[in-house]
């Protein structure tokens, strides 16, 4: 694997219940697991509105891995500095760049595709 994609999912993943039939973690490629026909809330705001609705929980087995949060923490770095910092598009590449290289030998070590 030599492709990222810096903004899909964490490896955790709400859609409206029977909209998905599978999906694969975002962070290290795996398939998720999916627990159906959840009922509740799936974010703050609908939380605190007393809102709930019908939806599925799709999640990474590695959820858990120690090498996944970094991977995953790794990709949102690059995205807030992406956000945040407009200037320095050299400095940003080379951000990319080591980020990819740590990411890349991660998955080689431990993600089994």
């Amino acid at each position: 694997m030599s492709k990222i994609d810096w903004y899909g999912n964490s490896g955790r993943f709400t859609p409206n219940a029977g909209s998905v039939k599978t999906a694969n973690c975002d962070v290290c490629g795996k398939r998720l697991n999916v627990t159906r026909n959840l009922d509740g809330a799936t974010g703050w705001a609908e939380s605190m509105a007393r809102r709930k609705h019908k939806y599925d929980l799709f999640f990474c087995p590695n959820l858990k891995e120690n090498w996944h949060k970094r991977i995953y923490r790794l990709k949102m770095d690059v995205y807030h500095e992406q956000t945040s910092h407009h200037d320095d598009p050299i400095g940003l590449k080379k951000m990319k760049q080591a980020a990819k290289k740590e990411i890349l030998k991660l998955l080689r070590t431990y993600a089994a595709r």
